[in-house]
């Protein structure tokens, strides 16, 4: 094989691994109207003989491999294999059944992990804006996969198994509402990743039975242990976003009254980032940065979001603009120092990839506003379960990475109210109910922008603000004063 695994997403799928989700298939009776399979990225072959094996019927594999296709034809001579990558062949050229059993274990990598075994670059669920250019646009093959087959097959009685991460899964679920796709049947089957592949992913076998019935939209989707088959959960698409149909909180649903941002993106860490020691800024290059300050601002990342307020910081980042698109031509003149340090390292900024660099200005970035330069913020992390909401203060605006989020405040009493009412059980509990704690970023602006303030304000009174003070150990500050003054500002 030329290229590694993680070039071609490539983990094959042990063969008794296969015989099981085979034999689900068979006992559950969920292929008993296919004519045949069709394994996308049939790899070795292990699904696709085995799926063969278990049904009885005509066979198709899709792989780029040659010596991967060339294998899994000894393995089963009367099936029909084709080299070519999968986004280049239309199915229906290939495959003269429409009712047929979709099945394997296609790439586990996103488009921009992979130098090979991908599809033509396009924005394929349809974003727009912002979120084409910044990175949500960014797809995992394995979804590009399955979506692919769900039109392809879409009014048909055909079904699609194959595995993948339950994020996957669930944007696959998302993507079959979006799109009016007619399903019998959804279901998650969780297994362990890591016993099955070596790896560390939350991961499942998605079955979708399809129908050619257009009345049988079914988004209901059924979460099951795979080992045990023990129903773990029901997902339901509730507003356009899918959640738990089995937790029982206060329901804050609804659109936040305050715009939740995500800090600052410039995808060049080893120069903007600095640090201080001794009383001296310096970059990951090991370098001694000799700057003017006007431009250099406090940073909290991520992995920084541990106390309720933060007041000290030893991470500093540069922000070279103060609105996105500004021209950085002005720091030659009012930041000569600073110019030379960023020109010092141009080789570092010409290597960024994102579309946004290439048609901005030197050094530029993105994820800034007069947001950004607000004296006082309530962020959070994306990455962790439990989501700590921390007060950012300093005698500068303080400045988050792009996989951080926050709300910007103007006077620190409201800040500080808004910290210990996101922070109260009420809203940490709902939140953590709406989020997939599976995923690897489960706080987003987009699940953030869920939470309906003036609902928790209403839910949260006095007394849990204060309650929550006395869970952090801080001294008790909120007042009816402030509380009232934050309700006043939610509410107009």
């Amino acid at each position: 094989m030329s290229g590694n695994k993680k070039e071609f997403g490539d983990y094959q799928t042990p063969i008794d691994f296969c015989n099981k989700v085979c034999s689900y298939l068979d006992e559950q009776c969920l292929v008993k109207d296919v004519e045949a399979i069709i394994e996308p990225t049939c790899g070795l072959g292990n699904f696709i003989l085995s799926a063969a094996d278990t049904f009885d019927l005509p066979a198709w594999g899709i792989d780029i491999n040659k010596e991967y296709i060339q294998t899994a034809q000894k393995r089963l001579p009367l099936g029909t294999f084709i080299q070519d990558n999968i986004f280049n062949i239309s199915i229906s050229d290939i495959c003269k059944y429409r009712n047929v059993l979709v099945i394997g274990n296609p790439p586990w990598a996103t488009n921009s992990e992979l130098d090979y075994n991908l599809p033509q670059k396009s924005n394929f669920k349809e974003l727009k804006g912002i979120e084409a250019l910044t990175g949500t646009s960014n797809f995992d093959i394995c979804e590009y996969v399955i979506l692919q087959m769900l039109h392809a097959f879409k009014e048909t009685e055909s079904v699609i198994c194959m595995l993948c991460k339950t994020s996957v899964a669930r944007n696959v679920i998302m993507e079959i509402e979006r799109n009016s796709i007619s399903c019998n049947k959804v279901e998650m089957l969780n297994f362990n990743s890591h016993k099955v592949f070596g790896v560390s992913a939350a991961a499942c076998i998605l079955v979708i039975q399809l129908t050619s019935d257009k009345h049988g939209n079914n988004v209901t989707c059924g979460v099951k242990d795979f080992d045990s088959l023990k129903i773990l959960d029901t997902l339901v698409i509730n507003n356009h976003y899918l959640t738990s149909s089995t937790t029982n909180v206060q329901d804050f649903e609804g659109t936040c009254q305050m715009t939740w941002r995500s800090g600052v993106k410039h995808d060049c860490s080893k120069v903007m980032e600095l640090e201080l020691i001794d009383g001296n800024y310096v970059n990951k290059y090991k370098e001694v940065v000799d700057v003017e300050d006007d431009l250099v601002f406090p940073l909290v990342k991520s992995s920084l979001f541990k106390s309720p307020i933060i007041r000290e910081y030893k991470k500093y980042v540069i922000v070279t603009q103060q609105k996105a698109k500004q021209d950085t031509g002005y720091i030659e003149q009012e930041y000569p120092h600073l110019w030379s340090y960023l020109s010092s390292h141009s080789d570092d900024f010409s290597k960024r990839k994102s579309v946004i660099y290439k048609k901005s200005g030197s050094f530029s970035m993105f994820g800034v506003g007069d947001y950004s330069f607000a004296p006082y913020k309530v962020g959070v992390s994306g990455f962790y379960k439990k989501p700590l909401f921390s007060l950012l203060t300093s005698d500068k605006p303080v400045m988050t990475d792009d996989t951080s989020y926050f709300l910007s405040f103007d006077n620190y009493d409201d800040a500080y109210t808004m910290m210990l009412l996101l922070n109260s059980q009420p809203v940490q509990e709902y939140l953590t109910s709406i989020a997939f704690l599976d995923s690897k970023r489960p706080y987003t602006v987009k699940l953030l922008s869920r939470l309906d303030l003036k609902k928790c304000i209403d839910a949260v009174n006095l007394e849990e603000l204060k309650s929550t003070e006395i869970l952090f150990g801080l001294k008790n500050s909120i007042n009816g004063e402030m509380y009232c003054t934050m309700k006043h500002h939610i509410l107009c």
